[in-house]
């Protein structure tokens, strides 16, 4: 992976976060959401707290929707809202944790898209955590397809069985 890579670069980065802040996903589901599609997107989210720190918690809404409607009125695969980092010396305010809304309909999404989405938005997670993250920031395309693979690759051995 590239050395400019949020996802590399926030690993080695260290927040004062009080212990109230859980690090790690706290995610919820649509129930029209079908649940082998719940299963899959909770063996992602499994996969990634295995191998990449999410030291501040990220919630992350999954919702029974073809596409998010910006402020603008532009459809989007995913909306990540975020608080202003910098302004805390220590992390401890539940109400400014980072949220990911993601739809989810495999009717017209396969489940590699909808994989590619949430990859995009923690992106923009740790794009946030290493303070690169702007209105016009966009995901490296090139890490994201690396994630994705690096995640199928995993599933597809023996050891994820």
């Amino acid at each position: 992976m590239a050395e400019n890579n949020v996802w590399r670069k926030a690993q080695s980065l260290q927040w004062q976060v009080s212990e109230h802040i859980t690090p790690g996903f706290d995610i919820g589901f649509d129930q029209q959401i079908p649940t082998d599609t719940q299963n899959e997107l909770r063996s992602f989210v499994k996969w990634v707290e295995q191998n990449y720190r999410i030291p501040i918690t990220l919630w992350v809404d999954f919702e029974y929707k073809h596409y998010l409607v910006r402020r603008d009125g532009k459809r989007v695969g995913y909306l990540f809202y975020w608080s202003d980092i910098l302004s805390y010396p220590v992390f401890d305010c539940k109400e400014d944790i980072p949220v990911i809304r993601l739809p989810v309909r495999t009717e017209h999404s396969s489940v590699e898209e909808i994989l590619s989405s949430f990859i995009e938005a923690i992106t923009d997670y740790y794009a946030w955590l290493c303070q690169e993250l702007t209105d016009e920031y966009i995901p490296d395309g090139a890490i994201v397809e690396s994630i994705l693979r690096e995640y199928l690759k995993y599933r597809k051995s023996p050891a994820s069985a």
